[in-house]
């Protein structure tokens, strides 16, 4: 089973497609599990619209960076494998979550991040794929403690996760899997806009703290991955 991961705030409708793009899809029952803030003026709208449409897995937090709402998701969830996903995006791909452990099921010490096609055109730098909805097993964030590095508030926790992967040359392309990352307009968007506010912030605990739990997390991760 996958359990996707979803904090959502300020955007009901989108969240709703996101969920129904996931039913969908899927082959399988997964689970895609979406956390709620109290103090979200959308509050009542997302309960009354998870209520309307039969959605019962979701959570219900004080506001919180997103970094801790995606851990504390992470270890509360059923699935093997686990993927961060935000209600900015649409599940194109029938059959993902096939594609996704059949790919898994090839890595007997359950050590590696998968990610797919975020749908952008625009092509990232450097060799690899982009990885804003990574997917790991959950002895992955076992090992660790985490699923993404709880310093950073928003930003920085893909590519944190993504270099790690990278260096253990466990990082996993899956090219024929479309989460369509949708565009906003983040003049109008507030959700958008308070996770912008977290840029500088995020920008500075990569440049200057990351690194000095990176080659530890390496380390442990490196301890539990077979034939070296």
């Amino acid at each position: 089973m996958i359990s996707l991961l979803c904090p959502t705030r300020g955007r009901p409708k989108q969240a709703l497609n996101l969920y129904k793009s996931f039913i969908n899809t899927q082959s399988d029952i997964n689970e895609l599990h979406f956390c709620i803030q109290r103090e979200d003026s959308f509050f009542d709208e997302y309960v009354n619209l998870f209520k309307i449409n039969g959605i019962e897995k979701y959570f219900v937090s004080e506001s919180m960076p997103t970094s801790y709402l995606w851990n504390q998701m992470a270890f509360a969830t059923k699935g093997d494998l686990l993927t961060l996903i935000g209600d900015d995006v649409e599940i194109l791909t029938k059959g993902w979550d096939k594609i996704i452990e059949n790919e898994a099921s090839k890595y007997a010490d359950k050590i590696f991040v998968i990610t797919v096609d975020d749908g952008r055109t625009d092509k990232p730098q450097g060799k690899f794929m982009r990885c804003p909805h990574p997917t790991v097993h959950k002895k992955w964030v076992e090992t660790l403690g985490y699923f993404v590095p709880p310093f950073f508030m928003h930003r920085y926790l893909d590519k944190y996760t993504q270099n790690l992967a990278i260096e253990l040359d466990r990082f996993i392309e899956i090219k024929e899997v479309i989460f369509n990352h949708l565009k906003f307009n983040y003049s109008k968007d507030k959700t958008g806009r308070r996770s912008r506010n977290w840029i500088n912030y995020d920008h500075y605990i990569y440049e200057k703290v990351s690194g000095k739990y990176f080659s530890k997390d390496l380390e442990i991760l490196q301890n539990n991955i077979l034939n070296k």
